[in-house]
């Protein structure tokens, strides 16, 4: 698994004013704390903390986590296309890591 792979799934045509849905997943072991491994030795705590998303230079949303969000975590919402830019989900993990992904939103052509 490589840890902080990030997909972005947009709708393949978006015009301006569109309520689009917006999907990301990030690949990360999200571990509790709470369990052991096969050596019955307790699995240090290792989860996404913070997720910031922007479009440009502007923050749209900011996500606080804890443990308890399932491995792989999947974040789907809406959001009213008014301007194009880059689209950027920033991840950061409570051992410090930081993982990002960017998709450019972009407004189809007649």
């Amino acid at each position: 698994m490589e840890t902080g792979k990030t997909k972005i799934v947009l709708p393949p045509r978006i015009q301006r004013g569109d309520v689009i849905r917006v999907q990301v997943a990030v690949q990360h072991p999200m571990d509790t704390g709470f369990f052991r491994d096969a050596n019955a030795e307790i699995i240090p705590p290792w989860f996404i903390k913070d997720v910031q998303v922007t479009l440009g230079d502007e923050e749209i949303a900011r996500f606080e986590w804890t443990s308890g969000i399932s491995k792989d975590p999947i974040v789907s919402f809406q959001l009213k296309a008014e301007k194009e830019g880059a689209l950027t989900f920033l991840w950061t993990d409570n051992r410090g890591g930081k993982y990002s992904g960017t998709a450019e939103l972009k407004f189809a052509t007649a």
